[in-house]
């Protein structure tokens, strides 16, 4: 925690990371399962790009919320 602080890292900025990490971008074999079950890219990038906004989100809703509290 010591070095977490002095490097800059916050607990609340390191709960906000590992909650992006969480959700976000799926693994290069998930894009390629959902490729072969619909049989179309446009599902497999979707589905990227969702998880990945959504973790951003997520992540800042929950930064700016904790924020208030810190």
């Amino acid at each position: 925690l010591a070095q977490m602080t002095a490097d800059g890292i916050t607990p609340l900025a390191a709960y906000c990371f590992l909650l992006f990490v969480v959700i976000y971008f799926p693994c290069i074999a998930t894009i390629a399962a959902i490729k072969g079950e619909t049989g179309s890219w446009r599902w497999a990038v979707f589905s990227a790009v969702y998880t990945t906004l959504l973790a951003w989100v997520v992540s800042a809703i929950v930064y700016q919320v904790g924020s208030f509290f810190v």
